[in-house]
């Protein structure tokens, strides 16, 4: 709660970045904004695991509001070839493929140190990561239907933090 009290976490929000939609500990439900593309959507939800934290790094997915499920490969973010952007894509285990994701991590043995996880980085530095993805020059837009990014009913209901 911290984190998300801080002023770094609140200047994203003023800036659209993104929006904290609801806790239920230790799950955290983020709207990311995604810059303008032709039919593309206005942003994803982001699903954050946040056991752990912040010793442990988020894993974390994009999100399906309404089914409650991981967003199925055809709404996903795309590239300019058409393909789903890698950081984005489907594998056997559902998260982020990039180095800041805790169940990812291991597919980069050495690699990439400056997008690791430590114990004093935020989630603000997910959410930069994400929408750093997002904003990129490689994203081409998503055909993602509006009931994505509805609010889960587990966040709607009691016992949720939300923001403020």
């Amino acid at each position: 709660m911290r984190d998300l009290a801080s002023p770094t976490f609140k200047v994203g929000v003023r800036r659209r970045r993104w929006s904290l939609l609801g806790i239920k500990f230790p799950i955290a439900m983020f709207f990311v904004a995604a810059p303008v593309r032709l039919g593309g959507p206005t942003g994803f939800l982001l699903r954050s695991d946040c056991s752990g934290y912040p010793a442990t790094a988020p894993t974390s997915q994009l999100w399906h509001g309404r089914d409650n499920q991981v967003l199925a490969d055809a709404h996903r973010p795309k590239n300019k070839q058409g393909g789903t952007m890698i950081s984005f894509a489907q594998w056997s285990t559902p998260c982020l493929y990039h180095p800041v994701d805790r169940l990812a991590r291991s597919h980069w043995p050495g690699q990439y140190q400056e997008l690791c996880w430590t114990a004093d980085k935020t989630i603000i530095f997910l959410l930069e990561t994400v929408h750093g993805l997002l904003d990129s020059t490689e994203y081409s837009g998503a055909n993602l239907p509006a009931a994505a990014l509805e609010l889960p009913q587990e966040f709607v209901a009691g016992n949720v933090v939300t923001a403020a």
